[in-house]
């Protein structure tokens, strides 16, 4: 294999360089390291060295993803987001991802079971529920199978019934409707959802 030639040094931040070469690979190194061997643009690296760099931008990166997931449990695709910003290569950033969910530190199902109890504790609607939990980069086939599985398109009536009975519950009899109803739909609650539930909720007033 010929050498490959680093054809400009990119500064990351204070301690990181990041090294791009001439065949649009790229790797990361320490800012001292390179200081210290006079090394700027257009120098040349074999294997060996090419290894150490691979090895220095794959343990940087397991570094910067150990201390992103340290206090808030996270989706694979923010962690990828969150690496390609520094930035990390795309296949060290695959490798990070693998490493962290076979250590059991990245689990997506999970996160989507907790994520999507938590929205159903704030009473969101359907719509919401699965569009939010879709941004976090989970697999649409999970975020359904997981839906299904706590009732969440079954209960959204009831869902709707809570917001309400909060947004009604101090207007001494005095109602919009059609406020209500819009403000429903802007929480992306189903038209029959918030027919149900305001037709319960108005019923049981009235009794």
């Amino acid at each position: 294999m010929s050498s490959m030639k680093v054809v400009r040094v990119e500064k990351i931040n204070k301690r990181l360089r990041r090294l791009v070469t001439d065949c649009e690979a790229f790797y990361l190194c320490d800012s001292k390291w390179l200081e210290t061997n006079r090394l700027e643009n257009d120098f040349e690296i074999d294997e060996e060295f090419e290894e150490e760099l691979k090895d220095y931008t794959e343990a940087y990166s397991v570094e910067r993803t150990l201390k992103y997931i340290e206090f808030k449990r996270r989706t694979e695709k923010e962690v990828s987001n969150h690496l390609k910003k520094i930035p990390v290569p795309e296949d060290i950033i695959r490798a990070s991802i693998l490493k962290m969910v076979e250590y059991g530190m990245l689990d997506d199902e999970l996160y989507a079971r907790d994520y999507i109890d938590e929205l159903v504790e704030k009473n969101q609607s359907t719509y919401a529920i699965k569009m939010k939990t879709l941004n976090k980069g989970i697999k649409e086939s999970l975020v359904e199978s997981i839906m299904a599985e706590l009732n969440v398109v079954e209960n959204e009536e009831f869902r709707a019934l809570r917001l309400i009975e909060k947004r009604c519950g101090s207007r001494d009899g005095k109602y919009d409707f059609n406020k209500l109803r819009q403000y429903l739909y802007g929480k992306g609650f189903s038209t029959d959802s918030i027919r149900k539930s305001m037709e319960n909720y108005f019923k049981g007033m009235a009794q």
